[in-house]
């Protein structure tokens, strides 16, 4: 049994739920059995539809004594002999515990402290910037790289070879949240430079703080058709001819499916992201809302415009062809159940 210790909520997004859900499942395939516990405040629907089985938890910090007293209990319960941590909330203290009844996996995205687990997850595109090999001791598995991208998957046999000659549909991704409004001036601002048959399919999850904005604009434009969530990512990434996205994980859904993508920044914890994706020639920038916050939308609107070209549609796509997506989770599943 592994058991994954990983929550999403308004605070903490779906990202991190929905990676772990994608190893579970590779999981399930190799004839694993996986068990998730998350906090109460978890959004646990994600987990319902894709049929895991799970336990919530009080919503208290996974380093307070009563969570990993309680996350120790559901261990020993299910006899399981891995526990897999998704979380930016962890401390040593809480991994030493654990690690008395079990074998502990952390999955990160940045290495901001060493810690005492049996092996660590990063792979992000720009984990080479990160000194994991000088800073962890031998004893310590790493699992670093794009070959251990938990995406494309299922959909990997779907994804994109051709490119459209014309763009006629742009998905817009503000992010999960959104929470410094962007979603409403980068539609506005995409619409004053796009054919008036060109149709933007613009995600506005229940957690964006600009969702009744994007509604009442969607009512008044047959342009803009709204998307209440990614759940089913793979249907609406075939619909789309180009991306605009910030840089999250989605970014990695979207190097799965080869879609030409421009990709903005809209917060500093996403800069090493962005920097990889914009100096490998991944995707093109879509502006840099931190740094240059007056001239954001002007400098998105350039990087979208630069899509409209078939030559630099296909040189992205050629570049993404580079990287070995698809066996991400599949690849992590076989590590973890080796520590099983």
């Amino acid at each position: 049994m592994v058991i994954f210790r990983v929550d999403a909520n308004s605070m903490i997004g779906k990202g991190h739920m929905k990676r772990c859900i994608a190893i579970a499942k590779a999981i399930k395939l190799l004839g694993g059995k996986v068990y998730f516990v998350t906090r109460e405040d978890s959004d646990i629907s994600i987990l319902q539809a894709n049929y895991m089985e799970f336990r919530t938890i009080p919503s208290m910090t996974l380093g307070s004594e009563k969570s990993i007293a309680s996350l120790k209990e559901i261990i020993v319960e299910n006899n399981a002999g891995v526990c897999v941590v998704d979380s930016y909330d962890v401390s040593n203290v809480a991994f030493n515990s654990l690690r008395e009844v079990c074998k502990v996996i952390l999955i990160e995205d940045f290495l901001y402290d060493v810690y005492d687990v049996d092996c660590v997850v990063n792979y992000n595109i720009y984990v080479e910037k990160l000194d994991y090999l000088a800073k962890y001791p031998s004893s310590t598995q790493l699992l670093l790289g794009i070959d251990y991208a938990p995406y494309g998957g299922e959909s990997y046999s779907r994804r994109r070879l051709n490119i459209n000659n014309d763009v006629s549909s742009i998905l817009v991704y503000p992010g999960e949240l959104d929470s410094h409004e962007l979603a409403p001036g980068i539609v506005d601002s995409l619409l004053d430079c796009i054919d008036d048959n060109v149709r933007l399919r613009v995600v506005a999850g229940k957690n964006a703080v600009t969702r009744d904005i994007l509604y009442k604009m969607s009512n008044s434009s047959s342009q803009i058709i709204i998307e209440p969530d990614i759940s089913n990512i793979g249907k609406i990434l075939n619909m789309c001819d180009i991306a605009v996205t910030v840089a999250d994980s989605l970014c990695y859904d979207l190097l799965s499916f080869s879609v030409p993508s421009c990709v903005f920044l809209s917060d500093y914890s996403q800069n090493m992201l962005f920097s990889g994706l914009v100096s490998k020639e991944l995707m093109v920038s879509g502006g840099d809302y931190v740094n240059r916050s007056n001239k954001f939308y002007g400098d998105l609107v350039c990087g979208v415009t630069s899509l409209a070209y078939e030559n630099q549609r296909v040189k992205l796509c050629d570049n993404i062809s580079g990287l070995n997506l698809g066996n991400g989770a599949q690849n992590l599943a076989k590590a973890i159940l080796d520590y099983e």
